[in-house]
């Protein structure tokens, strides 16, 4: 599935799944996301491998691409709600790289992660970002996406 969107009247951003040979270029801007937010980086290559060969649906990640460069991605994860039957998708990742930021880039991105969630028959698309990310919130509002109050705690356990 290739998206393309047009930015501005000479400048074109291309959106498509992710390549094999993306994986480099993948791999830098997620640790660029991670020490953005605050994290430390664990993935490394063969961790990365691993999650673009698990089966579905487990991840998606879509590249943005401009001029044969990628400027962006999305990692998109697949879920459920159970309670309701329905598939949802979360748009797990997305990140820009800083040179590229306010160019229409991450609205392509959102916008095929929608197309996505929708072919595979999702009801939802989710995000989250740091509660600081101002901008982020700013964008994924105008994109369509309402603001959710949590029920509840989260918890996690390391295996």
């Amino acid at each position: 599935m290739t998206h393309m969107t047009e930015i501005t009247a000479d400048t074109t951003v291309h959106v498509r799944r992710a390549r094999w040979s993306d994986k480099h270029a993948l791999l830098e801007m997620i640790h660029a996301l991670a020490r953005f937010s605050g994290d430390e980086p664990e993935l490394d290559m063969s961790s990365l491998i691993d999650l673009m060969r698990a089966d579905l649906p487990w991840l998606r990640i879509l590249v943005a691409e401009r001029d044969g460069e990628i400027v962006g991605y999305a990692g998109l994860v697949g879920g459920v709600r159970l309670q309701d039957g329905q598939k949802t998708m979360d748009l797990h990742h997305l990140f820009i790289k800083e040179d590229q930021r306010g160019q229409g880039v991450g609205r392509a991105l959102i916008k095929a992660a929608k197309d996505e969630a929708q072919v595979a028959g999702c009801h939802r698309l989710t995000v989250g970002t740091h509660v600081n990310n101002t901008a982020a919130q700013a964008t994924y509002l105008a994109c369509g996406f309402t603001a959710q109050t949590r029920r509840g705690k989260r918890f996690e356990l390391a295996l």
